[in-house]
Order: structure tokens, then C-alpha cells, then sequence
């Protein structure tokens, strides 16, 4: 999508809609899940060993995250802030004029989906580069943010290469691509206890 007038430099957005009513399937899903741990607790071999009813209360919790996406919002920006000083790293911005509980305004930041292992070759990025820089991230979120991107699939990882020239060789060198993540509605925290 385009917005109308640029908000902050930005005219390309992605737009993420809520499903109508996926609210009300969603509940109807726990309702049942819950009923199925009625049954299981009661079944010893699983009740000694996993307490289901936490693991019930934990996966409420990450689906009502997933369906705030003024929390998502937030989110993506407190995670854009805690690598504000890596160039490498990327968020897209929120658009907030756009966005609601159940509308998502986003910074278009396409890039290369991070498995498309051909593609990343084919732009000259090296990807044990982009292996490396995604494992220092998480190292950086876990141990010293506290505060991490919980749903680190390959459609919420992109390797984002600027308009800049290629490096002398052929090869794009780590400040000449970005690691970029997107979709924070599932993100966790880490106690400095923890840590």
C-alpha cells in the first residue's frame, strides 16, 4: 500500500488486517483445549510430568499477544530501540496514524527471505556472514536486552540489501546488507536473574 501523504520519509507500508472474528475462533479453540486437559490431567503418565494448566495459561497469554497489534507495535519498537547502534540490524518503523488493536501499519522493508540461500549468493552476501550476525542478535536480545523476537522463522527473517554499491570483489560486506526482522507479536523477556 501507499499512504496518501509520507509519514516520516515513509511512502511504502505493509498493512497486516485481523481476520474478522478470529477473536471468538480463537476463543472457542482454547475452550476446547481446555476440556481436553480436563481429561489429561487425570491421565498419570502426563500429569506427573508437565503441568498443563500453565502451559494453557502461557499459550493464552502469547495468543492474546499475537491479537494486540497496538502491543505488536510497541513491541517492534522497543526492539528497534535495543539495536538502534547496529546499522546491521532492521525493524520497520510503525506507522501509528494507521494502526490500530486490530490493524498493523508497517515500513515496507522487503528484502531476501533469509532460506532463499540461492538468492543471498546471487546478490554476493556471504551467508555465513548473515549465519553469524543472526546468532550475535540473538545473543544480544537474550543476554544483554532481555527482551527477544520469539517467532524467528524464515517468513520473519529477511536479508534487506540497501542501495549501495557492491563491495571491491563482488562481495557485499557486513555494512552492506541488513538482517531484518519483522512480526513481534510473539516476543519473550529474560530476567536479569534468568540472565
Amino acid at each position: 500500500a501507499k499512504l496518501r501523504e509520507p509519514s516520516n520519509g515513509i511512502t511504502n507500508i505493509v498493512v497486516k488486517v485481523q481476520r474478522p472474528h478470529i477473536d471468538q475462533i480463537v476463543a472457542i479453540d482454547l475452550a476446547a483445549i481446555r476440556t481436553v486437559i480436563g481429561w489429561l490431567v487425570h491421565y498419570r503418565p502426563i500429569s506427573k510430568r508437565v503441568n498443563l494448566y500453565a502451559l494453557l495459561a502461557e499459550f493464552t497469554h502469547i495468543l492474546d499477544g499475537e491479537l494486540d497489534y497496538l502491543a505488536e507495535g510497541k513491541n517492534a519498537e522497543t526492539f528497534a530501540e535495543n539495536f538502534r547502534d547496529d546499522p546491521d540490524v532492521r525493524v520497520p518503523r510503525v506507522i501509528w496514524s494507521h494502526t490500530t488493536k486490530r490493524v498493523l501499519a508497517l515500513e515496507d522493508v522487503y528484502g531476501i527471505k533469509i532460506t532463499d540461500y540461492a538468492e543471498i549468493t546471487a546478490v554476493g552476501i556471504d551467508r555465513a556472514q548473515v549465519a553469524d550476525k543472526l546468532f550475535k542478535t540473538y545473543l544480544q536480545q537474550i543476554f544483554h536486552n532481555g527482551f527477544f523476537h520469539a517467532d524467528p522463522h524464515p517468513g520473519n527473517l529477511f536479508v534487506r540489501i540497501p542501495p549501495t554499491p557492491l563491495a571491491q570483489g563482488g562481495q557485499r560486506g557486513n555494512g552492506d546488507w541488513q538482517l531484518t526482522f519483522v512480526d513481534f507479536g510473539m516476543v519473550g523477556h529474560v530476567t536479569p536473574s534468568m540472565r
